[in-house]
């Protein structure tokens, strides 16, 4: 067991977090069945505990990965040093939040997105899945976000 303290982090954060956990359900289900962004969203409004969660991010967010799907996936095929149909839909999904933040949410540091990512791989995705998210990701980082290294 270890004695390592978990610092709290503050509320609004620890509800952005738990929206991110929520997208990647949400995009892993969109993934299967391509359903309208709406449904997804109202399934996950009566069915999950989304009390705590940042529910405004959580639904920008995933309308705007599915309306732009095409330009997410551009930012990422080209980046990723396997073929799209090698890599597992929870670590798609995780790519497509990161890159959704790089555009979208400039008040997040790069860093933050990254590391978040690499602890929705390190909790969802298959072996070694955080590794070739945070390759994939840094690059798109530094394509996105060049200011920031």
């Amino acid at each position: 067991m270890s004695n390592k303290k978990q610092k709290k982090i503050p509320e609004p954060l620890a509800a952005k977090r738990r929206a991110r956990k929520r997208l990647v359900q949400a995009l892993y289900q969109w993934q299967m069945n391509e359903s309208p962004a709406s449904d997804i969203i109202n399934q996950f409004l009566t069915e999950q505990d989304m009390g705590k969660v940042d529910q405004t991010f959580f639904q920008q967010s995933l309308r705007w990965i599915i309306a732009n799907m095409d330009e997410v996936k551009a930012e990422i095929n080209p980046l990723m040093e396997r073929s799209s149909y090698a890599v597992g839909e929870v670590e798609k999904a995780i790519m497509m939040i990161g890159v959704y933040e790089f555009k979208n949410n400039p008040e997040t540091p790069h860093k933050v997105i990254l590391n978040e990512a690499i602890e929705l791989a390190k909790q969802y995705g298959g072996d070694g899945a955080h590794t070739f998210i945070n390759g994939t990701l840094h690059k798109a980082s530094k394509k996105l976000r060049p200011l920031e290294h």
